[in-house]
């Protein structure tokens, strides 16, 4: 008897009706938010309510300023420059008065700076605030506070911390992404599985039980990703997981560059501003690599691809981060085996902080950051396209995936040496 495999979705002609679908579907979408943008430039000062999502005391033009990230009630995102004597507003919302005659709808869309003026500000805290401030409240040292605070509710570290992270290559690792998302999903099925496997044996033994957990653990997941305001990898890996169960249910191949590009447009045609977001391309591009890999190696064993996929993600984001960012330091390629430790640390420092040992590991963190070192260093741009045109060309040919291989090793050995 033959084994039943799995099958791809679509082929070239369903393929093109459902690109055609997509479009439609990002033209409405588009036409909502162009709406929205006209209502919202009615006026050149426009009153309009914001939440804080981020704010900084930083020096421009030599000058102390408070740099204010606001997430506006029409969703869009903007950056004010306001006094350096404001109170910590972080979580709050706020009525701002904002100059937008020279906004454009490009602006709109992709986050746009401008001046503003805090009016009022209202005593209603977020809970993504409030769930940060009970974390911070287990650490003494700041950096572990906004550690944390990134790892479990995505706030924003400082721009010197996140810079030295960057610069260790943790990065990835700090930012809520797909990776957090797997091992939480991991985590909750492991814990509600027993419970549920009790009810069912006793009320409900015709229910199909993997079905029932993975919309129990999805609606987890989503008010999770609620809680921290659609944060975009987020909304990246959610828009996966729900693309690649409902093809698996279907019997239709998960593991594949069409999940992948599926789950892709349907979020881009449903939310534009998505276009717009480094950290979204930054995680669809992560597992893109991942997928490439998977396509030569899924023969391999599964300890050997998880280890390997380590080494060969690194490899593979190295040059387009470089490129974009420039910093970098010898402990970066400490970043590989602090991935791998990072599935244990994870769940570990998850239950910890549900104790009064939540600062356990704090020493150490400390003397790792410590011990840090930031240098920059200059990748061209080039090196960090070329790197993405070669990821699309492996997904069909594997002379690619090897260059692709070649080339982040490469740019590995050009970043020791400006730093040597």
């Amino acid at each position: 008897m033959s084994k039943l495999e799995s099958i791809e979705l679509f082929d070239r002609k369903s393929g093109s009706l459902f690109v055609l679908f997509l479009l439609l579907i990002a033209s409405l979408s588009l036409s909502l938010e162009y709406s929205n943008f006209k209502q919202f430039k009615r006026f050149d000062d426009p009153l309009i309510r914001a939440q804080v999502i981020d704010q900084e005391v930083r020096l421009i033009n030599d000058e102390p300023k408070t740099s204010m990230k606001l997430r506006l009630d029409n969703g869009s995102l903007c950056r004010c420059v306001m006094s350096p004597y404001l109170r910590d507003l972080r979580g709050r919302e706020v009525l701002v008065e904002l100059q937008v005659a020279k906004i454009t709808f490009l602006d709109y869309l992709k986050g746009f700076r401008t001046r503003g003026s805090i009016q009022e500000v209202y005593p209603y805290l977020s809970l993504k605030e409030r769930w940060y401030r009970i974390i911070a409240s287990a650490h003494d040292e700041q950096r572990m506070k906004e550690l944390y605070g990134a790892l479990f509710v995505a706030t924003p570290m400082s721009q010197e911390f996140q810079v030295l992270v960057g610069a260790m290559g943790l990065s990835h690792i700090l930012s809520i992404s797909g990776y957090h998302f797997g091992i939480l999903s991991v985590i909750a099925f492991f814990f509600l599985r027993p419970m549920y496997r009790w009810f069912q044996e006793r009320y409900f033994p015709y229910r199909h039980g993997n079905r029932d957990l993975f919309f129990v653990v999805l609606g987890l997941l989503f008010i999770y990703l609620w809680a921290l305001e659609f944060i975009p990898p987020m909304m990246r890996s959610f828009g996966m997981l729900c693309v690649g169960y409902f093809l698996h249910d279907r019997g239709i191949k998960i593991i594949s560059f069409q999940t992948l590009f599926i789950a892709l447009g349907i979020l881009l045609a449903f939310f534009p501003k998505l276009f717009f977001s480094l950290g979204f391309w930054f995680s669809s591009f992560g597992v893109l690599s991942i997928f490439i890999f998977i396509r030569y190696y899924e023969h391999w064993k599964v300890w050997q691809i998880f280890l390997a996929l380590h080494f060969w993600c690194y490899a593979v984001m190295l040059p387009i981060s470089l490129a974009i960012f420039g910093t970098f330091g010898f402990w970066h390629i400490g970043s590989i085996p602090l991935a791998l430790l990072f599935n244990l640390y994870y769940p570990a420092v998850l239950v910890l902080h549900l104790t009064p040992w939540g600062d356990l590991f704090d020493p150490y963190l400390i003397q790792l950051f410590n011990a840090g070192d930031m240098h920059t260093v200059s990748i061209p741009m080039g090196i960090g396209i070329l790197s993405i045109v070669l990821a699309i060309i492996a997904m069909r040919f594997k002379i690619a995936f090897w260059a692709l291989g070649i080339l982040g090793s490469a740019t590995l050995i050009g970043a020791v040496y400006q730093i040597a």
